[in-house]
């Protein structure tokens, strides 16, 4: 079942908080939400000591239609990539010695809803690792 826009906007936004609060219980800092940067955005961008980490934050309400994290295809993960590198133009080389990307998949809504975590779900040149 496809959503109405403004209810798709608030079951994304209601995934990047789940998302956000799993990353705050793993002792992640969460610096920024969307991301937007010319040719692609990041969900979130969080830190934990000097490791920089870009979610991609994808939900779906059931897996009729296959899994969540299956939507994270190559070109997403380019404009990924791309958007980090631009947010890393603006940040203190200093302030960070690692970067990575991660997925964050949520199936189901409210409680029963279910959070994978894929850490380091790819690379820079957007391969699946």
């Amino acid at each position: 079942m496809t959503l109405p826009p403004g209810e798709r906007r608030a079951a994304g936004e209601d995934a990047e908080s789940a998302a956000c609060r799993r990353l705050e219980t793993s002792g992640f800092l969460v610096v920024k939400r969307n991301f937007r940067a010319r040719g692609g955005e990041i969900d979130i961008v969080a830190r934990k000591g000097e490791l920089l980490v870009f979610v991609e934050v994808r939900s779906r309400g059931d897996a009729e239609y296959g899994s969540p994290e299956e939507t994270v295809d190559l070109p997403k993960r380019r404009r990924i990539v791309a958007a980090a590198r631009q947010y890393l133009s603006g940040v203190p080389p200093a302030s960070w010695r690692e970067a990575r990307f991660d997925v964050i998949a949520i199936e189901g809504t409210g409680d029963a809803a279910r959070i994978r975590h894929y850490p380091a779900a790819f690379d820079a040149k957007g391969k699946i690792l």
